[in-house]
């Protein structure tokens, strides 16, 4: 049999694991409920107003009861305000869940005979901490009235994990800022005009945008060798890799040099315009930091128009785009109207389905907005 040192530190490593990789939150709360004697396990997070609260993972529970928590029994559960009443003197709390209402007060309970009863939620050991947003964040197991309730071993096995919950939730909460900070530049660079290419210390290619892999594709002037960028000629590719090389080292703090430009010839059409720019990273001690980042222009590609950038990136349909695009050229709604041939009424729906997708509110304010997208190419 498991001994409790032995449970403790395997669920400690699977908490740990859980920080890093979200789907493993289920493994770890799984190890929870098996190491209490409980039927299922999760966690749940809380606003001080009770007004948002969500069963965010759990073991045990099916998926209805998890939409069920968040819409409704969250904000009932009669147990969490005397929880957080607890967490609040010190940060942190964990002990058993049932004596902090009672046990007839708990029967009485819309949320025990609405959301308690049906899942088997009665008796249980829970911990909580609260983050510097005045969120609240619960690591529970719970087990049915017709089970053994927890006892000290269970209380004991849950405060072990009380301050290693509270480094995951820092760690939670970094690396979804993290997560959020690099989709929203994935997503800039996808929308960006021009080709790039990221490398690492070792010149290796790590990111390319949407732009750069059509170029790649084209292979007329350079391309992939691994992962490696090359020219199609030798003389050229020497000169790029040589580029590259000494770029990505100052990146990465090896060497000192200002990177370059030059021209890859191709068999037809103008030449391509490289540009190869050093890169410090602040995550170097990552394998896939970029070290140098390659601008790519090719002088024959068309520029994407202002109507191409407002349906890939804002969704507005080939009307809204035209809409925005006669306003922008001092059209009032009647005059683009009648040039669009539609009535006042539909051009005013229509208005107001872009100030929605652009986030805008008045005309002046999209106009505004518009004057920031490159205007439609005229090639």
């Amino acid at each position: 049999m498991i001994s409790d040192t032995e449970a403790a530190v395997g669920l400690v490593g699977a908490l740990y694991q859980s920080a890093a990789a979200p789907e493993r939150w289920q493994h770890f709360l799984q190890l929870l409920a098996r190491h209490t004697n409980c039927r299922s396990a999760g966690v749940l997070s809380h606003d001080a107003g009770l007004t948002n609260c969500n069963l965010s993972h759990s073991f045990g529970l099916p998926e209805e009861a998890q939409n069920e928590y968040k819409t409704r029994y969250g904000a009932i559960n009669p147990s969490i305000p005397p929880l957080f009443a607890l967490a609040r003197k010190t940060g942190s709390w964990s002990g058993l869940l049932r004596p902090l209402t009672g046990e007839k007060a708990y029967r009485r309970s819309e949320y025990y005979n609405g959301f308690g009863r049906r899942y088997g939620s009665y008796w249980g050991v829970v911990a909580t901490v609260i983050r510097d947003s005045g969120t609240y964040i619960t690591l529970n197991a719970i087990s049915s009235e017709e089970t053994p309730a927890p006892g000290p071993r269970e209380v004991q096995l849950m405060a072990t994990l009380v301050p290693h919950f509270v480094s995951v939730a820092e760690i939670h909460a970094l690396m979804a800022s993290s997560r959020a900070v690099t989709g929203a530049a994935v997503s800039a660079l996808n929308a960006m005009d021009k080709a790039l290419i990221a490398v690492d210390g070792a010149a290796q290619v790590i990111l390319t945008n949407p732009q750069a892999d059509e170029v790649l594709r084209k292979a007329d002037a350079i391309s992939l060798s691994g992962k490696r960028l090359t020219a199609k000629r030798p003389t050229a590719a020497r000169a790029l890799e040589a580029l590259i090389r000494a770029a990505s080292a100052t990146g990465a703090g090896r060497a000192v040099h200002s990177g370059g430009s030059l021209l890859i010839h191709r068999d037809t059409g103008r030449p391509l315009q490289i540009s190869v720019l050093p890169f410090q990273s602040n995550s170097l001690l990552f394998g896939a930091a970029p070290c140098a980042l390659i601008l790519l222009h090719d002088p024959d590609a068309h520029s994407a128009s202002r109507s191409a950038i407002l349906s890939a990136i804002y969704h507005l349909t080939p009307a809204e785009c035209r809409l925005a695009d006669l306003l922008h050229q001092d059209f009032d709604v009647a005059q683009a109207a009648e040039v669009l041939g539609i009535t006042q009424g539909t051009a005013r729906f229509m208005l107001k389905n872009v100030f929605r997708k652009t986030r805008t509110h008045r005309q002046p304010e999209l106009i505004r907005f518009l004057l920031g997208i490159p205007s439609v190419s005229s090639h």
